[in-house]
């Protein structure tokens, strides 16, 4: 088959006009594809640089947060290390109200040996029993504390467990956005993940993620460590005024002690000093009742002679037996001599008497005597002996509050 001329010539123009438009459409779509191109690595890398950029920042922020908790841990740990060493101050001051305890009722329990009529309620013995009940006291309030610093440990322990654990996951996230900071396009280990950004990150937002560690923080300096401080201070303040006020009490029983002993010492040369008056005058009262039945035993002969005389007279004869001056006499003398006998026999027996209430009184006195020297033993010797000094010793220090 034929073509004409003019067939001939509009297919070759239709030729031309076609490999032109498609030139042109291609040339178009590589300007454009060079324009895209530039743009999206322009885009890219800008994109990626701006990952790098907030990736750095996130891990300033990051170390910035975990240089605040390893801080405040630190502090936490030495502060609560204070609190240990308070812990044992106030656990030996408590083992150390036993000693003046135990003194205390050996002095009680010594004392109930005194006799008779020392055996009594005096100051001593209401200041011994004041001196337990502050003592008990303050070993009541010192188990309070105790307990309370046992409970601030704890709290304390726990507040290091979140500080630690926030501490580890922030190490955990500095490690992974690290290796993502130090990520390049030419690293061996990248690889494609298709999906991932559609992954759930809802753990946290970074307003709530900052403020989670700035809780923390927070909470374990006021609820540790300002705790811990106040509390140390009410330890040694309370350790210091149970030192204070148990030595005041064991210094009022002290001079209660030592009243009693010189009121008793007192008694004691008194009772001694009646007792020598006493056996003196036992002594004396001993010569003067053998005095009296010697001259009771000088009145009987002439008493004899006298009577005798009158019943020799009686027998004179008739009208001999006259009442004349002689016999009268002789009479008289006879109830004379008789009352005299009397009178002495009369003061034999009371000097008797007296001497047996006189001796008496010396056994009532050397009774008493030995009560006060018994009693004189237990407050002196035995009591206050062991009260000379005050047996608690305090090995608190206070110490400057740790910020």
């Amino acid at each position: 088959m034929s073509h004409t001329h003019e067939e001939w010539s509009e297919s070759n123009i239709n030729h031309y006009q076609s490999a032109h438009s498609s030139r042109t459409k291609s040339e178009r779509i590589r300007n454009e594809a060079d324009t895209l191109m530039a743009n999206c690595s322009s885009k890219t890398q800008r994109s990626q640089q701006e990952a790098n950029n907030r990736l750095g920042s996130r891990i300033e922020d990051c170390n910035s947060w975990r240089a605040d908790l390893q801080t405040e841990l630190d502090n936490n740990i030495r502060e609560n290390g204070l609190l240990k060493e308070t812990k044992s101050e106030l656990e030996h001051a408590i083992a150390e109200t036993e000693r003046p305890l135990r003194i205390n009722m050996e002095c009680i329990k010594n004392r109930e040996a005194r006799i008779s009529i020392d055996l009594v309620k005096d100051e001593v013995e209401n200041s011994l029993e004041r001196e337990v009940e502050n003592i008990k006291t303050y070993q009541q309030r010192m188990q309070k504390m105790l307990a309370k610093v046992n409970q601030q440990i704890e709290t304390n322990h726990s507040m290091q467990d979140k500080l630690h654990g926030d501490l580890e996951h922030k190490d955990m996230a500095l490690e992974i956005d690290r290796d993502c900071h130090e990520m390049h396009n030419d690293a061996i280990d990248i690889k494609h993940h298709d999906g991932v950004e559609e992954e759930d990150v809802s753990g946290s937002v970074p307003q709530s993620w900052a403020k989670f560690s700035k809780n923390n923080v927070e909470e374990s300096q006021a609820a540790g460590r300002a705790a811990t401080r106040q509390l140390r201070y009410d330890v040694n303040n309370l350790i210091n005024n149970a030192a204070s006020d148990m030595s005041v009490h064991w210094n009022k029983t002290n001079r209660a002690f030592t009243d009693r002993i010189s009121e008793t010492q007192d008694a004691h040369r008194n009772l001694k000093s009646n007792l020598i008056l006493t056996k003196n005058e036992i002594n004396d009262l001993e010569k003067c009742i053998d005095r009296l039945k010697i001259s009771v035993g000088s009145i009987h002969p002439p008493l004899k002679v006298a009577q005798s005389r009158l019943k020799k007279r009686l027998r004179r004869p008739d009208v001999e037996l006259c009442n004349d001056e002689p016999h009268r006499h002789l009479t008289m003398e006879v109830k004379e001599l008789q009352e005299s006998i009397r009178l002495l026999e009369n003061k034999l027996a009371e000097s008797n008497n007296a001497l047996a209430d006189l001796m008496k009184n010396k056994e009532r006195l050397e009774q008493n005597i030995r009560v006060k020297k018994n009693s004189l033993l237990i407050d002196q010797q035995k009591c206050i002996t062991m009260r000379r000094h005050f047996p608690f010793m305090v090995i608190s220090t206070i110490r400057e509050p740790f910020f």
